[in-house]
């Protein structure tokens, strides 16, 4: 009886952290009106893209239709509130092309900023 109780828990607890692992990798969407260069030189073309952080490795993956379409180094930069809003920051690049330095994800408490 206590073997068939210790499965059903250890399973259970397997499927718990399947579905958070799940939930971590989940992205939030950002929609980029023009075409911005990261700071490595990819480009990435205007329209909606899903934003992946890992941050045990330091990386951002930039996806469209569930298939990776630029992965790129980033940092993560707590702060106390919550950003209200989505928010893509550039700068004047090469060419005077946008260069995308950070994201600010609506309803998180990070901001992401890729470095050169």
């Amino acid at each position: 009886m206590f073997g068939k109780a210790a499965r059903i828990a250890l399973l259970l607890g397997v499927g718990i952290l399947a579905f958070a692992s799940l939930a971590v990798a989940k992205g939030k969407t950002i929609n980029l009106r023009n075409d911005v260069l990261l700071p490595d030189g990819q480009t990435l073309k205007a329209g909606e893209y899903e934003v992946v952080v890992d941050e045990k490795v330091d990386q951002v993956q930039f996806l469209q239709h569930s298939v990776v379409v630029v992965k790129h180094r980033c940092k993560c930069v707590l702060q106390e509130k919550k950003n209200p809003i989505e928010a893509v920051l550039t700068v004047p690049g090469p060419a005077n092309k946008p260069l995308l330095q950070e994201i600010r994800l609506k309803g998180e408490t990070r901001i992401i900023t890729l470095p050169s």
